[in-house]
């Protein structure tokens, strides 16, 4: 059975230490989404049409709304998995252009190969959310640096136009209070007249 070990949420969005030997079905959700493999074995996700490996080289990472599920091979042993779902307003507040990743593109990449400083800092975090599993503002230091070095070697981010920048940031009023609504109380039938 796939648990989740630890997670940690906030205004960047969720941080998940999960320990996974099922497969997870295809979905999307409007957070960049990065998974770094922690311990245990190699293996793979399905993003787009794309399958994309899974190792301690290697990450994978997701746009926003992109398809993307878990295709667990029972042949091999469980993977304690690192999963980011950042969101796009907390990335813009490092640089405004970074929330430009609620758009398609933002990583060029289903996969790419880790850094040294990248493996360290989700190490760090992933032993932070086990050790010390209310240390917040750790956690959340730590996620920014990480995000970061993770922007800086997948993301053509220096590139994006002040068009694209403009557009990935405009969603409809009407659909941002709905969404503010469902957040507020997921359960309420919310009048939007």
């Amino acid at each position: 059975m796939s648990d989740a070990l630890r997670i940690a949420h906030g205004a960047f969005g969720r941080v998940a230490l999960l320990d996974m030997d099922r497969s997870l079905v295809r979905h999307a959700h409007h957070h960049c989404h990065l998974l770094i493999k922690v311990e245990g074995d190699d293996t793979q996700f399905l993003v787009g049409e794309s399958v994309a490996p899974l190792t301690d080289a290697l990450a994978v990472c997701v746009n926003a709304w992109e398809p993307h599920a878990y295709v667990h091979d029972p042949a091999r042993a469980r993977t304690v998995i690192l999963a980011l779902y950042i969101e796009p307003d907390w990335l813009g507040e490092f640089r405004p252009n970074w929330a430009a990743s609620s758009g398609g593109g933002f990583f060029e990449r289903s996969c790419g190969e880790i850094s040294p400083r990248i493996r360290a800092l989700a190490m760090d975090l992933s032993a932070a959310m086990v050790h010390a599993p209310l240390a917040k503002t750790e956690h959340e230091r730590l996620l920014g640096e990480l995000m970061i070095a993770v922007i800086e070697r997948f993301s053509p981010w220096r590139s994006v136009s002040l068009r694209e920048a403009a557009l990935a940031g405009g969603v409809d009023w009407r659909v941002r209070r709905a969404i503010r609504l469902m957040q507020k109380d997921p359960c309420a039938a919310p009048d939007v007249g």
